[in-house]
């Protein structure tokens, strides 16, 4: 960004004000962030493509350590992303072979928090997340969560920065509660640095058959829906079929232990649920929309003990 000086005539060519030059240089040291270009999803309504998306890229990073490990925020085009997106392919995708990393155009906009070992080697990720922040004053951005879910009703809420979190994974050898935490701690560390007011993003079953979860889904409708003013429900074209059992007729302790690890998580940092569910039939998932208070991340997570 370029601030032009307008001189006030040609004799004053020469002459020099220190205070408009101590002016320009405290407007320089306030930019932050810059407003980046547009994105699109193919599929979308023209009323969609003919909306102009703004993207923040903050130079600000989370970067700690907890013995051999590193937790960070990364951006493309640093070569750590791409061994993010080569752990995502391989949770998401397991053993097919016409993919070798999960990419898609959101994430060039993107913070990337990463967990490296680095005793293994500088570059071994082995738990990631992605995140997409929308500050208070930005509009007109898109979400991948917008995808599967109608985020109208959350997006119209004027002053909440909000942040997308999302593509969540940990390598398979390193499922032993450790590295989600330190995930959680990054994640909490991320918010309070943002100032974020709400965290939203989709968390998935293990299988687009969702009446699989009818029990699962059904306990969801029944505890966890969240205020009218940020239900957020699925596409139509995407919503999940599921028989919606009465609440006396399935043991809601039993139905909680059966959740995913991640929504068990979301739900215990006092998460709501959207109402409904998407199949993915892309992941082979049946997904639901998360939105959380930033403030309850903080404060379960920020000061997480390590002890596993």
């Amino acid at each position: 960004m370029v601030f032009p000086l307008k001189e006030k005539n040609k004799s004053d060519k020469n002459k020099f004000d220190h205070r408009k030059l101590e002016k320009i240089k405290s407007m320089f040291s306030k930019v932050k962030c810059e407003a980046q270009n547009e994105i699109y999803l193919n599929g979308w309504s023209n009323q969609n493509l003919e909306k102009k998306d703004n993207y923040i890229n903050c130079d600000e990073n989370i970067n700690f350590t907890f013995k051999n490990y590193i937790v960070k925020t990364v951006k493309e085009p640093d070569p750590i992303v791409s061994k993010s997106k080569e752990l995502r392919y391989k949770s998401f995708f397991g053993d097919k072979k016409e993919l070798k990393i999960d990419s898609d155009k959101f994430d060039q906009f993107c913070d990337h928090l990463v967990v490296i070992d680095k005793s293994i080697a500088d570059d071994f990720v082995v738990g990631t997340y992605r995140l997409l922040f929308k500050p208070k004053n930005i509009k007109n951005m898109r979400f991948y969560s917008e995808s599967e879910f109608d985020l109208n009703k959350l997006l119209k809420i004027k002053k909440l920065a909000l942040l997308e979190a999302g593509r969540s994974c940990v390598h398979e050898n390193y499922r032993d509660g450790r590295i989600i935490k330190l995930l959680w701690r990054g994640l909490a560390s991320y918010i309070a640095q943002k100032k974020v007011d709400l965290i939203f993003g989709c968390a998935s079953f293990p299988s687009s058959n969702s009446v699989l979860f009818n029990k699962e889904l059904s306990y969801l409708s029944h505890n966890h829906l969240p205020p009218k003013t940020f239900n957020s429900k699925p596409l139509s074209h995407l919503k999940a079929r599921f028989n919606k059992i009465n609440s006396e007729d399935y043991d809601a302790e039993s139905v909680f232990r059966s959740l995913p690890p991640l929504i068990k998580a979301y739900i215990r940092a006092g998460a709501w649920i959207s109402e409904g569910a998407a199949c993915d039939h892309k992941f082979n998932t049946t997904d639901v929309l998360i939105i959380l208070k930033s403030e309850n991340i903080i404060k379960k997570y920020s000061n997480l003990s390590m002890k596993t």
